[in-house]
């Protein structure tokens, strides 16, 4: 086979793995991550084409991190060498194995560094494998069944992790944000209130998108949690949807308790040609690009991405395309809101709302930890092999919208030759000169956005985006919020105490 680019970066096999199909296939009742990784990894090899002779050459296997190791972890424990182990139980035994990065941006930045490597011949051939099983933890949970899924290690690895951001700081906690729906939720409101909508229409615009993501979900062979909800029940306390908080209720946030693993396997053209891969498994990397923020309390402005707003039109640059010319498109999708910013970003082109899914998303093929995306790349290869008349992109989000990783791939190579600069080298966008960290005070202030927490039988606490006297940002706290009532522009009181910015309604 003639190849007018043979070094050019190629995805050549993809795999996925889930608990149920394992306990068809191996009767598997409690898989653990190495399970679920390696399946995903044997099916990659055989996607490819090339079995063993592939399997003989891969030099480099790349996991990403569990949340486990993420600093979620739970009772069962995990392997000391999470990459070695799935080598392993894969058959596979290359000379590197390396831990990848926090956050769900995590699978295409990985691939956008990887790709520059195997480019420049560093790995010959690079297996990149993920997995997460909380399904199996919470139900031996509930059944009292103990696992022990820890495992020695007797290679070294080299850990990828950085230590740029933590998910949430100590000073959010203090106000009330305490997980991903809190902190979401108020970057939910925060667009709402910038683009001026009220919260009924608002929720009923979250819902038509979500259950356009729902019918996706019906498409994928290992989706968690496929149903074919209809934007009308996803407002409604029906099937165990009752409210998180407002502005969310439990189908319209990621869902966690999955068993899934995937598995996408990285070379040049000319590897793969040399092995007998045949050219319509290969799909080219065509771009790369990766941005973040500091996190949402260093912020002057929530209701927008400037991490989406850096990466994905200088992805696109790199790819010398426009938004209108992509065709499947995975969006990082754990809330509405990281959709919704990811559309303002790109433009709003003209295309249906399904089709900013390849999987169904978060909430209903599954939100496994770290790994979402690479779920979402596997979807993608297998879309541009079926149809590769235009290019197609992933969205990787972490944290709390303020990390992410952008890749345009395309069933053709790259018109005179693939560079290591269509990787674009990371941004990282710095703190607003006039935001104060841990901004406490006393005075007066205006509610910017909000989130209300709901408990199955009571409320919390109104967790508060505000800007004080002097146009600062700050969050804070309101006890007493009124119940279904539209906080935003409202003014307050401000005193701070025990590390809080207590707050009470002006008036």
């Amino acid at each position: 086979m003639e190849l007018a680019d043979p070094k050019a970066p190629v995805l050549i096999g993809v795999g996925e793995a889930s608990g149920a199909k394992l306990k068809q296939s191996q009767g598997l009742e409690w898989p653990s991550t190495v399970d679920l990784a390696s399946a995903a990894v044997k099916q990659a090899l055989a996607d490819s084409g090339a079995g063993e002779k592939l399997a003989a050459s891969i030099d480099c296997l790349l996991s990403i991190r569990l949340f486990h190791d993420s600093g979620l972890p739970h009772d069962c424990g995990s392997p000391e060498n999470l990459p070695e182990a799935v080598a392993t139980a894969s058959g596979l035994d290359p000379e590197h194995l390396l831990y990848g990065d926090v956050g769900g941006q995590s699978p295409q930045k990985h691939l956008n560094k990887l790709a520059a490597q195997v480019h420049a011949g560093e790995y010959k051939a690079v297996v990149l494998s993920s997995a997460e099983n909380m399904g199996t933890v919470k139900r031996a949970r509930r059944s009292g069944h103990e696992l022990d899924w820890n495992q020695p290690a007797t290679r070294d690895m080299t850990d990828l992790i950085t230590q740029e951001d933590k998910m949430l700081t100590a000073y959010e906690w203090r106000q009330g944000i305490i997980n991903m729906p809190m902190a979401y939720g108020i970057v939910e409101n925060a667009r709402r209130a910038r683009i001026g909508m009220d919260r009924d229409s608002y929720a009923k615009d979250m819902a038509k998108l979500w259950a356009a993501f729902a019918g996706v979900s019906l498409t994928r062979e290992h989706a968690q949690f496929a149903r074919d909800w209809t934007a009308e029940e996803l407002l409604a306390d029906d099937h165990g949807n009752y409210r998180l908080n407002d502005p969310y209720r439990r189908w319209m946030v990621a869902q966690d308790a999955v068993e899934l693993g995937a598995a996408v396997i990285l070379t040049t053209a000319g590897h793969a040609a040399a092995l007998g891969i045949s050219e319509d498994k290969m799909i080219y990397l065509h771009s790369g690009a990766d941005a973040s923020v500091p996190l949402m309390s260093l912020q002057d402005d929530l209701s927008v991405s400037p991490a989406m707003q850096v990466a994905f039109p200088k992805a696109l640059e790199l790819a010398e395309v426009d938004a209108a010319d992509l065709g499947p498109i995975d969006i990082y999708s754990c809330f509405p809101v990281a959709v919704s910013l990811a559309m303002d970003a790109l433009g709003s082109p003209d295309r249906s709302l399904s089709s900013y899914t390849l999987t169904g998303g978060l909430s209903f093929f599954g939100g496994p930890g770290n790994s979402y995306s690479a779920h979402g790349i596997v979807a993608l290869v297998q879309a541009l092999r079926k149809d590769g008349s235009k290019p197609g992109m992933i969205s990787a989000n972490g944290g709390v919208i303020n990390k992410e990783s952008v890749g345009i791939y395309a069933a053709q190579p790259v018109a005179g030759g693939w560079s290591p600069d269509r990787i674009a080298e990371p941004v990282r966008i710095p703190k607003p000169d006039h935001v104060k960290p841990d901004h406490f005070f006393s005075g007066k202030a205006v509610i910017k956005s909000y989130v209300m927490p709901y408990g199955k039988a009571s409320r919390g606490a109104a967790s508060l985006w505000l800007e004080d006297e002097l146009g600062l940002p700050a969050i804070g706290v309101l006890p007493d919020a009124p119940e279904d009532t539209d906080l935003i522009g409202l003014a307050v009181d401000v005193v701070t105490a025990d590390e809080r910015n207590i707050a009470k309604l002006s008036g």
